[in-house]
């Protein structure tokens, strides 16, 4: 009788993560706590799901900004008429 064939997720040291990443090694040593992760003795490893989710968690979307001053301009005409209108819309004390 054979037994399945298990397949063993890719573990990335926490070294090489942090060089990939530009992030000092000790940082995320000290910050272990906050992300899964699977030691193995001393050493601390990511498998490919958990190096994802660790991306996926820390990776901050850029805010989107206008890119000329027209733009800019153009913005700030909408949301002032939107304030306008928002307050239009609201009912007269009684």
């Amino acid at each position: 009788m054979t037994s399945p064939l298990i397949t063993l997720p890719n573990l990335t040291p926490l070294g090489e993560v942090a060089a990939r990443l530009g992030i000092p090694a000790r940082r995320l040593r000290d910050r272990k706590k906050q992300f899964t992760h699977v030691a193995i003795g001393k050493e601390i490893y990511l498998t490919d799901e958990q190096l994802a989710a660790f991306l996926a968690d820390h990776t901050v979307a850029p805010a989107p900004t206008p890119k000329s001053d027209r733009d800019k301009a153009i913005q700030q005409t909408r949301d002032r008429v939107t304030r306008q209108r928002a307050h239009r819309r609201t009912p007269a004390k009684a």
